[in-house]
């Protein structure tokens, strides 16, 4: 049965961390910069450092909901309300005194935005609380971008605060990590787990990947677990199939998930053909950096999708 593709996935709410209404982890982190914030005493930059879907956008939330509205956020909990006025203005992009940038909605970030946002950042809030700029994925910024960043969080004004999300996509300038206070976001095998746990019986999820097989962040093993079950993808199972399925929907929505699926995806298959013994590691290793050079080189320089399947195919097929 053919799969019928559309231009745009329609992800559950729940993916968007700005609807995670309880912080299942890293409350230890929250207790410390809520404890820094309090006494005055927090950094004016604080950078987030951890694999992507460790939870770092829930933990800047909930510190936010913390903040900017205390009678509906419970400290014990660590939740907001769902009738939270000010959850509904934040989920909608509204709220005056919080500004939130994306890099992963540009291949780069342009300086220009940087710019203007330095403008935007001298103004006066409207009231009298702080402002937290944010600044997610800031591995995607290009070189003059950071630059551009760099100057402006060099002299922050008097009520601004800067939260960069690092990915560890690639290492970045010194000058701007030495002008922050780091947080590594690190999950032990325990608490990976019991997050993907709590997550999965929350919205009631048909687990089509294993938890345990896998290092997959929560926040990626839910996303890839959904895709796979949205269409009938089983991991170690029809390799060429998936590639061409998923290059397919990657063409149709340009959704970067997708790749990061397909990467994941080929590390399942080798690992099922090392366990199998069918090849030996050099080969294995050999043909994982195959695969992987040339995904990325249909991302980034739009290489033909079909050369690309046929060559990752007869890659296969020779070794």
């Amino acid at each position: 049965m053919s799969k019928v593709f559309k231009h745009q996935m329609n992800y559950p709410i729940f993916f968007n961390t700005r609807n995670s209404l309880t912080l299942f982890s890293l409350r230890e982190n929250f207790k410390f910069i809520s404890k820094l914030y309090s006494k005055k005493n927090l950094p004016k930059v604080l950078m987030f450092t951890g694999n992507k879907g460790s939870g770092k956008s829930t933990l800047i939330n909930h510190f936010l909901y913390s903040i900017f509205d205390i009678d509906n956020y419970d400290q014990e909990r660590f939740s907001i309300s769902e009738n939270s006025s000010f959850l509904k203005q934040f989920q909608n992009n509204i709220f005056s005194n919080i500004i939130y940038i994306n890099g992963a909605d540009y291949k780069s970030v342009k300086i220009e935005d940087v710019r203007n946002l330095k403008k935007q950042i001298l103004q006066s809030t409207i009231s009298k609380k702080d402002r937290f700029i944010i600044f997610d994925d800031i591995e995607l910024f290009n070189q003059n971008s950071l630059n551009a960043l760099l100057k402006i969080i060099e002299e922050p004004a008097q009520k601004n605060y800067f939260f960069l999300i690092n990915n560890k996509g690639k290492p970045l300038i010194e000058t701007i990590k030495s002008r922050t206070l780091e947080v590594k976001i690190i999950l032990n095998e325990k608490q990976r787990l019991e997050i993907i746990n709590q997550l999965v019986n929350l919205h009631k999820l048909d687990l089509i990947l294993d938890p345990k097989s896998s290092q997959l962040s929560p926040g990626n093993f839910i996303k890839f677990n959904f895709i796979c079950k949205e269409y009938d993808i089983v991991p170690t199972n029809n390799f060429e199939e998936n590639l061409s399925l998923l290059l397919n929907l990657y063409k149709k929505t340009k959704d970067i998930l997708i790749i990061n699926l397909l990467f994941y995806l080929t590390d399942q298959y080798l690992k099922y053909i090392k366990d199998k013994n069918l090849l030996k590691n050099d080969k294995i290793f050999e043909i994982k950096n195959y695969i992987f050079d040339n995904l990325n080189n249909f991302i980034f320089y739009n290489t033909n999708q079909k050369s690309l399947i046929n060559a990752i195919k007869e890659k296969l097929i020779h070794e």
